[in-house]
């Protein structure tokens, strides 16, 4: 259905001047874990470990993101809607015993690791600076709000214990666009905002844009996210570097 809507779109007319479309972007990742660690509880009674040595560090994984225009406040406000999935798993063995969750995992036999971080944003956008599109600039601020849906699962023969977290997380938005010539464009954004701890959330790209078509454009870059939950219930501290390829199609 998501490319049945792409290729109508590269066959629509532009939109109108002025007019705020609606926008779908679906993005492809292959990913890296530069660093996933994992202690439950963040006490004596817990073991940390790096959960890569179990799940490997690369994966693959599909983001999509909408824009819907409002007009609630400001010209060119827009409702932004975000599907960001990490799903990771695998099975190695560890030359210690881990404490998790008031279990212990034996060392030399199999664990296996699920781990589970999808976030799900809501974001209002407005644009600022508006006289800076003259040189090809364009800048929007907004918040989120953010509902995360994480799991750190661990399984050894008929062991098996399972910590899932569902929560919000409120984030600060901001994108710069930068056009280069005719048909391509510079494009930067993030969502981020630290938390008590030394925890919180960062996840930010950069993109070169080319319009194949006035309405379907073709992207590519990188993405950095950073995240960690610090308390004495848990500790994770994860970052992940990202190549990401995608299309933005403009639907109406």
């Amino acid at each position: 259905m998501l490319i049945v809507a792409f290729l109508v779109a590269s066959n629509a007319q532009s939109q109108d001047v002025g007019r705020q479309p609606w926008t779908l972007e679906l993005e492809y990742q292959r990913f890296r874990l530069d660093r996933n660690t994992v202690q439950k509880p963040n006490t004596y009674e817990g073991t940390r470990f790096e959960s890569t040595d179990f799940t490997g560090d690369m994966g693959n994984s599909v983001r999509l993101t909408g824009f819907a225009p409002l007009g609630w406040w400001k010209t060119g406000d827009a409702l932004r809607v975000v599907v960001a999935p990490l799903n990771i798993s695998g099975t190695g063995i560890s030359s210690t015993a881990i404490n998790y969750y008031g279990r212990t995992f034996q060392a030399g036999i199999p664990i296996t690791v699920n781990y589970r971080f999808n976030t799900y944003r809501f974001s209002y956008v407005v644009p600022i600076f508006t006289a800076s599109r003259e040189a090809g600039w364009d800048f929007r601020l907004g918040g989120t709000l953010g509902i995360r849906d994480a799991q750190i699962k661990l399984s050894q023969g008929g062991l098996s214990r399972d910590f899932s977290n569902v929560g919000p997380i409120p984030l600060l938005y901001a994108s710069a666009t930068k056009t280069l010539g005719r048909d391509w464009s510079l494009q930067g954004e993030f969502d981020g905002f630290p938390a008590p701890g030394g925890g919180g959330l960062f996840d930010g790209s950069l993109k070169i844009g080319y319009k194949v078509t006035p309405n379907l454009e073709l992207t590519a870059g990188i993405r950095y996210q950073a995240g960690a939950a610090i308390d004495t219930e848990i500790y994770n501290s994860l970052q992940q570097t990202a190549v990401v390829i995608g299309m933005r199609g403009i639907l109406w």
